[in-house]
């Protein structure tokens, strides 16, 4: 379903959705508001709250138990290990599609060795990234965000941050909700390209004077004001989200964080490296052609 505020039954169920989220509201779920959630990350949060039962339901609950055992087993197998949940804990309900943790850079190896004793697989090792893979899910150990090996962020700048979260009654260490703030910012501009609603529902629940500061200290001023602008046009009615950055302002916006910033610069070696390896041209097809993530 591509997704265009020209559709008027798109701007129509895109306001539907607001209204449950933002309100509480009981409405009549339609084929276009179920499809509109699935792609805004917010599946689970609306059919909790309008009282939806049916398979599509189970399968999300079913879904949501799967991420959390998960959870509660990489906590446990990281105790004592310096690391951070991050894109996890949100004001909303919904199935995350991978785990994301970070991890300190010289810790990182003896925490995927740790995962793979309890039968997790490598599936993927980076420069930044370590993926595993266990029952379907994926987590990933990052040693700092990044996309196609260009660094964004620093991860000791958010692992600073850390705190003690609990995520449907297990506790771990996970990052503070300015933190977080900025962090999906930082991934909704330079990584994906697209700001969900559920990007959007974080930003303005948790956005504060703190997470100000952060993206000060952080200079990515001009990223927080590019997603507070789009958020507040959905709101406003002038666009439906998921909102997709074209693919030259994503470049560009990704290219001046990266060279902007001496301590991101050493990862253009990295992302130069991959041009042209059979991983990256799929994943830029992927890019082109996706609405959402």
């Amino acid at each position: 379903m591509r997704i265009s505020t020209k559709d008027p039954g798109n701007v129509k169920e895109f306001r539907a959705l607001l209204r449950v989220l933002v309100n509480g509201e009981h409405v009549e779920i339609n084929r276009g508001i179920i499809e509109l959630a699935k792609l805004n990350k917010v599946l689970l949060h609306v059919l909790r709250v309008v009282n939806y039962e049916g398979e599509l339901r189970w399968g999300q609950e079913n879904g949501l138990r799967r991420v959390i055992n998960v959870v509660s087993e990489v906590e446990d197998a990281l105790n004592g290990i310096e690391h951070a949940f991050i894109k996890l804990i949100k004001p909303v309900v919904y199935v995350p599609a991978d785990v994301d943790v970070l991890v300190r850079r010289d810790q990182v190896l003896l925490a995927a060795a740790r995962l793979i004793r309890r039968g997790y697989r490598l599936l993927l090792y980076e420069p930044y990234t370590i993926t595993l893979v266990k029952d379907g899910i994926n987590v990933d150990l990052y040693v700092h965000p990044s996309v196609a090996d260009l660094t964004y962020a620093r991860g000791e700048d958010f692992l600073r941050l850390k705190t003690v979260g609990e995520y449907h009654g297990v506790k771990v260490s996970a990052i503070n909700r300015s933190a977080e703030v900025v962090l999906t910012i930082l991934h909704a501009i330079y990584k994906e390209g697209i700001i969900t609603l559920n990007d959007a529902l974080t930003i303005i629940n948790w956005l504060s004077d703190d997470a100000v500061n952060l993206c000060e200290q952080l200079r990515c001023g001009r990223a927080m004001e590019l997603a507070l602008s789009i958020v507040l046009s959905s709101i406003a009615g002038s666009l439906v989200l998921p909102y997709k950055l074209s693919m030259g302002l994503w470049f560009m916006n990704l290219l001046m964080r990266v060279l902007g910033h001496g301590e991101y610069a050493p990862s253009v070696f990295m992302g130069i490296r991959r041009i042209g390896d059979s991983r990256s041209m799929t994943q830029l097809i992927n890019r082109i052609i996706r609405i959402s993530y």
